[in-house]
């Protein structure tokens, strides 16, 4: 990101100035949450940060750019929209247990930090508490609410300010999603209305890997209530209004098959999910289980 500077100041000017002025007044914190909207643009303005720390002349910036500063350590996703590994935590301890070669302190940037597991949490969370000397710990999230709470509590949260082209370039992103993705969703839950077997194979093959950061994972569940909710309505209302009218067809021959008990249930059933939120469960995992306990429920 050779340009990580001009990024950083065009997507968020008030917040690099913030940060800027925290390491001028020699008030900045070891530990960092950086939350808010722009994969690319939180990465620039995690390197800018960097730079603040470890050196703002043209060498140095040029390092950082290339990720290829000695003091300078990056956990990145391994591909777009994939989780951060517990083995890319452990493989950076080495680094958090020495001090810093050329800079007058070591900066870490941690990518996805809410793609966290439990695991990987808690030992980042050891070496957060004790640092080995003078460090900076730049954790990166679309939102705080959905990091670790241990982890917030000892981080200064800084909820980034966007600039208009960053906010709408993250609304186009969940359009485009719901233009490919909703289509998918629809089908899943066909088949798990219809108790098919293939439902799983659909989940872990088609639908799953198009559902690839938080804010995805959450319109996805959202509309699988709305669909559960329109389901009940159909059988239980004799004019109901339903969120997704289209599939009236479908929601008529389901109604038909099931009692209102059971579709009542299966409204439960996916409602539920929000009660493992803050389970460090994989999504995937989590629409598994659903699928199973509807299977039983429809019988």
């Amino acid at each position: 990101m050779a340009d990580f500077l001009d990024i950083a100041k065009a997507a968020y000017p008030e917040n690099l100035e913030q940060l800027q002025q925290a390491v001028d007044e020699n008030r900045r914190s070891h530990l960092y949450l950086l939350a808010g909207p722009g994969d690319e643009e939180k990465l620039a303005l995690a390197l800018a940060f960097s730079s603040m720390v470890l050196g703002q002349d043209e060498d140095t910036q040029a390092r950082i750019a290339k990720l290829d500063h000695p003091d300078l350590v990056t956990v990145l996703p391994e591909k777009k929209g994939a989780s951060i590994k517990i083995a890319q935590i452990r493989a950076i301890v080495p680094e958090l247990t020495t001090t810093a070669l050329e800079a007058p302190a070591k900066v870490f940037i941690i990518d996805r930090t809410e793609t966290l597991t439990t695991a990987a949490a808690n030992s980042l969370l050891k070496f957060i508490e004790e640092p080995a000397g003078p460090q900076l710990i730049i954790l990166l999230a679309n939102k705080a609410d959905d990091v670790l709470q241990t982890i917030v509590s000892r981080a200064q949260v800084v909820h980034l300010k966007a600039s208009p082209e960053v906010a709408e370039k993250a609304q186009e992103g969940m359009a485009s999603f719901e233009a490919e993705v909703q289509p998918l969703v629809f089908k899943w839950f066909e088949k798990v209305v219809a108790r098919d077997v293939a439902s799983m194979a659909y989940l872990q093959t088609t639908l799953i890997k198009n559902i690839d950061e938080k804010a995805k994972e959450e319109t996805t569940l959202l509309w699988l209530q709305q669909l559960a909710r329109d389901l009940y309505m159909q059988k239980s209302l004799a004019q109901p209004r339903l969120y997704f009218p289209q599939l009236a067809g479908f929601y008529k021959k389901a109604a038909a098959r099931y009692s209102e008990k059971q579709l009542q249930e299966v409204v439960e059933e996916f409602l539920s999910i929000d009660k493992l939120k803050n389970v460090q469960l994989a999504f995937q995992s989590k629409l598994e289980k659903t699928a199973l306990e509807c299977a039983i429920l429809l019988g």
